[in-house]
């Protein structure tokens, strides 16, 4: 069986359509859903779909807090505002079955712009052959290695690029299909090309080595 963890702040506007979604996957496997204090009714929501845990606002310290209380094997990690296609969660267990220690989706951002297809085609690219991963990509591996690594660095942006970097470590790593669809929320939000721009702009900063804490103060004064 494999866990599914979602971690959560106030997404009452999307959650039950991701969940909705995310249904024809769901059979067989656990859904968890980390709270990290959300004022909005995303609770209630999360409550009709799986089971639901607390923890401390963070996205790391909420990934953790799931993956300790998962029972599964195989640990799927999301973002509330993405879903699976079908056989996404088949693909998981044969990719691990073949030796990969884990890994992510290829992305579909769910949107018609054509900038949709270049943001998606450069992140594509950039998972396969650097082989790191982004959270709304949806990084999956088995429970052990999740142990081994030590779980998620506890910092406050970009957490997921450390801990695909330990996973590395371990053993190959791959991008698979079926697709992971993103919603294109925030890029209507914040505007595509700006957003974009800053996303890659946070990104090089961090592989040039600023911390993430200084990410995180930029990336709020920019976004």
């Amino acid at each position: 069986m494999s866990s599914i963890i979602i971690p959560i702040l106030n997404e009452e506007r999307i959650l039950a359509r991701t969940l909705n979604r995310l249904q024809p996957e769901l059979r067989c496997h656990e859904l968890i859903i980390v709270d990290g204090g959300s004022t909005d009714a995303s609770v209630s929501i999360a409550q009709k779909f799986g089971r639901v845990v607390f923890s401390e606002r963070g996205r790391a310290k909420q990934l953790n807090a799931g993956a300790a209380a998962a029972t599964g094997d195989i640990l799927v990690f999301l973002h509330a505002d993405v879903w699976l296609e079908p056989g996404a969660m088949a693909a998981v267990e044969t990719a691990l079955a073949n030796g990969y220690v884990g890994g992510a989706f290829r992305q579909k951002i769910d949107g018609k712009h054509f900038l949709y297809r270049f943001i998606e085609t450069a992140a594509n690219f950039r998972a396969k052959r650097l082989q790191v991963f982004y959270g709304d990509g949806g990084i999956f591996l088995a429970r052990t290695h999740f142990k081994q690594i030590g779980g998620f660095p506890d910092v406050p942006i970009l957490e997921e690029m450390g801990f695909s970097k330990a996973l590395r470590r371990l053993g190959k790593t791959t991008l698979i299909s079926p697709c992971i669809h993103i919603s294109s929320r925030r890029w209507e939000e914040g505007g595509i090309v700006r957003t974009t721009l800053n996303n890659w702009l946070i990104t090089l900063l961090y592989f040039l080595g600023v911390s993430p804490e200084r990410l995180a103060r930029l990336y709020r004064h920019i976004r």
